[in-house]
């Protein structure tokens, strides 16, 4: 992704995280997953999902 994006929406994820849309609508409604719904939308920051991946290197993340 490029420098100047702020914030992502779940199809970002999707891509980020080379999982299906549904998945990535779970890990962003995951608790703990930092998120958050402005009108219909989940976005989720830049450094915040950079700063959440670098906390759960290594570990497994499962989301229902």
């Amino acid at each position: 992704m490029e420098d100047d994006i702020v914030m992502y929406t779940v199809k970002d994820l999707s891509v980020i995280f080379r999982c299906g849309i549904n998945q990535a609508y779970s890990l962003a409604k995951a608790n703990g997953f930092p998120s958050m719904k402005i009108g219909g939308k989940i976005l989720t920051e830049k450094r915040m999902l950079e700063d959440w991946i670098k906390k759960h290197r290594g570990k497994s993340v499962v989301t229902n």
